[in-house]
């Protein structure tokens, strides 16, 4: 079911209820701000350039599926829907389970109808695989990217599955909106048309989820790439190359810390920061 905002930030947090007085501009108070918890829910071996673009082809690489829960505010917020190791090899990729979202979940004292509100990095269907777990949820998803998954182009459609989405409470954002006080979406497109990005703000400042598949190595390239004069990497999967650079670029200028949707690194870490 979807539900059409008027694409004012105000919109937004009427739709979420807040009070006016939250939409001030007002610096957050560090002593209130939040934290990211990863949930790792399957892994597998991806082509290293899958990630990079042309860099270091034919090298595989561990890449991993998340949802990413944001501790701290009074809703309670999800990035991402997720996806299983079956789904994958059902599509003939090998990829095998960490844990399943509801076990996920349950770590951190959660179900999936806790979820009040699920950020959609892009449409991808591995993003959106679990969403129908999410009964009570609303899925805000940028306006470029839903519009353009109802109708992929022939050359990606197979990274969309619309069923997947289309019957979801739905609200659209229209590029940068505050979500709520210290958490922020950020239109980051290439990877797909609309893509989004979710700031966080923490103890030690502004912590990104990216809007698109990555790893730290677009954002952090190794040793003989910067050689080459190369700072940042675009996305290896994208619709729009130059865009996606600038995804990276812009990610990389405002984050403190930056979390690549898919590096394997977080695996182990509880609690960002």
């Amino acid at each position: 079911m979807l539900k059409r905002l008027t694409f004012r930030e105000k919109s937004v947090k009427e739709f979420l209820g807040f009070r006016e007085e939250e939409a001030s501009g007002e610096k957050v108070d560090r002593k209130k701000s939040y934290a990211i918890r990863p949930i790792p829910l399957c892994k597998g071996f991806r082509d290293r350039s899958q990630w990079t673009y042309r860099i270091h082809t034919g090298q595989k690489v561990l890449s991993c599926s998340y949802v990413w829960y944001i501790e701290g505010p009074k809703e309670r917020i999800l990035v991402d829907a997720g996806v299983s190791g079956s789904l994958f090899r059902e599509r003939g990729i090998p990829d095998e389970d960490v844990q399943s979202l509801e076990d996920g979940l349950k770590k951190l004292g959660l179900g999936c109808r806790d979820i009040e509100i699920v950020l959609v990095t892009h449409l991808h269907w591995d993003h959106v695989a679990l969403a129908s777990s999410f009964s009570k949820a609303t899925f805000m998803i940028q306006k470029k990217e839903y519009d353009f998954a109802l109708r992929p182009h022939p050359a990606v459609a197979a990274s969309y599955q619309k069923e997947l989405f289309i019957n979801l409470n739905i609200h659209l954002a229209d590029g940068d909106q505050e979500m709520t006080r210290g958490v922020k979406v950020y239109l980051t497109p290439g990877h797909t048309p609309g893509g989004q990005s979710v700031g966080v703000q923490t103890s030690e400042g502004l912590a990104v989820i990216t809007g698109f598949c990555c790893s730290l190595e677009n954002f952090y390239p190794p040793a003989e790439v910067r050689a080459k004069g190369v700072e940042i990497v675009a996305p290896g999967i994208h619709t729009d190359l130059l865009m996606a650079y600038d995804s990276v670029a812009r990610v990389k200028e405002i984050a403190d810390i930056i979390i690549p949707l898919n590096d394997p690194k977080f695996m182990e870490v509880d609690r960002i920061p």
